[in-house]
């Protein structure tokens, strides 16, 4: 009866103390490239490599009024882990990105460590960053 107290009371210690002291910290982005004033510029922060990088789908996100000298955002209480950041310019604030008739993006797009995929989106393993306190990232957007 003794060791199953001692082995309650070392489980509630360690949930106590994992809660305590759990890290987490804000995630500042910063947009650079903004072309016009015009529209909107959408934040999708990721953390899982099956929703990136749908926008609606994201675990935090922002809208930002778009403007050509930059524009920054700061995601506050992020816990510790990693994450993928996307980024668009919804100029015509339709809420979708804009295609062109092959299929690409015609609305300046950006993702985290300014990596870009060959054929479509880079994968969230190669654009994806590890939080544990605070961290700050530029992207520049650009249509490819």
């Amino acid at each position: 009866m003794k060791k199953l107290k001692n082995l309650l009371l070392a489980i509630v210690i360690m949930m106590f103390a994992t809660s305590v002291f759990a890290q987490s910290g804000t995630i500042v982005v910063t947009i650079k490239g903004i072309e016009n004033n015009t529209g909107n510029i959408k934040i999708g922060l990721y953390n899982s490599e099956s929703t990136f990088p749908t926008y609606g789908e994201h675990f935090k996100g922002a809208e930002l009024k778009a403007d050509k000298s930059g524009v920054s955002y700061t995601f506050e209480n992020i816990p510790a882990g990693t994450y993928a950041v996307a980024v668009w310019h919804d100029e015509n604030d339709n809420k979708e990105m804009d295609k062109n008739f092959f299929g690409s993006p015609s609305e300046s797009y950006g993702f985290s460590g300014n990596i870009y995929g060959s054929f479509g989106p880079p994968d969230f393993d190669e654009v994806s960053f590890k939080v544990i306190s605070d961290k700050k990232t530029t992207i520049n957007i650009d249509i490819e």
